[in-house]
């Protein structure tokens, strides 16, 4: 008999048996359990009893506890594995929560940093903000800004280039005339082609 319970039970079933001998006849009651549901309906399952004389017992014990036992502990086990998702599910919002007001927090003192002209704090704390969000566009624009001042930056990312200021071609010195390479207005006074510093 024990042979044909072992094989019936997954690992971590039970069976709590309750045996009473009442004149030729001997009362059985079976009540399947798991350790560790919480579940108060696994309280509520109605257990097995069983009567008949030792011999009858003997002979339709296991068949008459299998399709009850197998139906009891697989509605158990489903109720762990509900728990335990639950559980999973609570702890993973809780986790989020407590990240997402770190977060906040981060967010919070950069603005305070920022609002005080102490970029560098202010860049530290966004960074940190950034790390535990990395999809949060908003707060790598605010760490992109924070590194243009940080790093002597004078104009925003977004703003305008600065002005380009035109240098003078040598065009512009030239002057068109029809005179030749011998006039003396190219030289500075009392120089001219026959002097001997030029060329």
């Amino acid at each position: 008999m024990f042979t044909e319970i072992f094989n019936l039970l997954k690992e971590g079933e039970m069976l709590r048996m309750n045996i009473r001998k009442s004149g030729n006849e001997m009362i059985v009651i079976v009540l399947p359990y798991i350790e560790n549901v919480k579940d108060s309906a696994a309280e509520q399952l109605i257990p097995l009893n069983l009567k008949g004389s030792p011999e009858e017992l003997d002979a339709g014990f296991i068949e008459a506890i299998r399709t009850p036992v197998i139906k009891s502990t697989g509605l158990m086990t489903n109720m762990a594995e509900y728990e335990k998702s639950a559980e999973k599910a609570r702890t993973e919002s809780k986790a989020e929560k407590e990240r997402q007001d770190t977060v906040n927090k981060h967010v919070k003192d950069g603005e305070t940093f920022e609002k005080a002209g102490k970029f560098r704090e202010a860049l530290a704390a966004y960074t940190k903000a950034f790390d535990l969000d990395k999809k949060n566009v908003k707060i790598q624009l605010k760490v992109n800004a924070l590194k243009l001042k940080v790093n002597g930056g004078s104009h925003d990312i977004f703003s305008a280039p600065p002005p380009v200021t035109e240098k003078p071609c040598i065009e512009d010195f030239e002057e068109n005339d029809d005179d030749d390479d011998s006039d003396s207005s190219y030289y500075p006074d009392g120089m001219s082609d026959d002097d001997p510093f030029v060329s």
